[in-house]
């Protein structure tokens, strides 16, 4: 019995990962809530950790990730996103454990305009990929045995909880008060779903992969913001006046990366990932926007 113990297990993404290990009964899974465990508080991690007995695997679902506000308190982005994982990547070092996290396509400035690898140089824009990259230096200076998993743009039936919710909710509810929506089309990413990040970690583990290190994990192709809206529509049947606009149009308190596709083909080799379209689809069906009859859509 593997003993896994989740860290933000009733996040956006956490929840996802709580309930397709759970499916394997060779996983024992301890779910860790911000209630039992308040990253923030970085010296009381270990101890708290240690308390838990065993623990073969930890994956790390917590973040700061709220672009505007970790601008304004870059202090807590630094706590939570680097400091923090400091802290874990020191107690799997101590316990001979293997520690699962996740980063972000925002480690990326947007300037190579061509999906990004792995082996590209980190140069970010804002606190919060700053304190993303400084994560991922802190967990590759103490560990040999890891998995950080870049993700991107992530939509999850449990919704994120720092940004109420997921890009695709807003634009189903937006849609609904009747109004024309602008949404840009010059920011362009890999849109992912929480439950295909989730099925990653579980194929991981259940094979057993020692290939350790940074792996890319988003949705396969790349869209601007406005193309998955108007997909999302399409798939749920929404007539609604969506127009296209530049992010130059938004005064941003933020700087982003107009372009942070990521290339998945070193993970591809070990799970391969579906198209964001897919993905979406599936979303939209588990959150029963689209319901199915007869195996076609409606």
């Amino acid at each position: 019995m593997k003993r896994i113990a989740l860290l933000g297990a009733k996040g956006q993404l956490g929840s996802d990962i709580h309930r397709v290990l759970k499916e394997n009964s060779q996983f024992e899974i301890i779910p860790v809530t911000r209630d039992m465990l308040d990253v923030e508080n970085t010296e009381t991690i270990i101890p708290i950790l240690e308390k838990l007995g065993r623990i073969d695997v930890l994956i790390n679902c917590t973040a700061f990730h709220n672009t505007e506000q970790c601008e304004a308190d870059p202090l807590k982005a630094l706590r939570i996103n680097s400091i923090a994982v400091l802290r874990m990547a020191t107690y799997c070092k101590q316990n001979s454990t293997l520690f699962i996290h996740f980063s972000t396509d925002y480690v990326f400035d947007g300037s190579k305009q061509a999906p990004y690898t792995e082996e590209d140089r980190v140069s970010p824009l804002n606190a919060y990929g700053s304190s993303k990259a400084a994560g991922e230096e802190a967990i590759a200076a103490y560990l040999d045995t890891y998995f950080v998993f870049r993700v991107s743009s992530l939509f999850g039936e449990a919704g994120a909880s720092g940004k109420g919710g997921n890009f695709v909710e807003t634009m189903i509810r937006l849609s609904k008060q009747g109004n024309p929506i602008s949404v840009v089309q010059d920011v362009i990413m890999s849109p992912t779903h929480t439950q295909d990040v989730a099925e990653t970690v579980r194929a991981f583990l259940e094979k057993e992969i020692t290939d350790y290190g940074v792996y890319h994990c988003s949705g396969e192709g790349a869209c601007s913001w406005y193309e998955l809206a108007v997909q999302t529509f399409a798939f749920c049947g929404i007539t609604c006046e969506t127009i296209p606009i530049m992010n130059s149009a938004y005064a941003a308190k933020v700087r982003r990366p107009l372009y942070s596709v990521l290339d998945n083909n070193k993970l591809n080799r070990i799970y391969p990932m579906r198209s964001w379209q897919s993905a979406l689809e599936q979303y939209l069906q588990r959150k029963g926007y689209v319901v199915i009859h007869g195996g076609e859509m409606e």
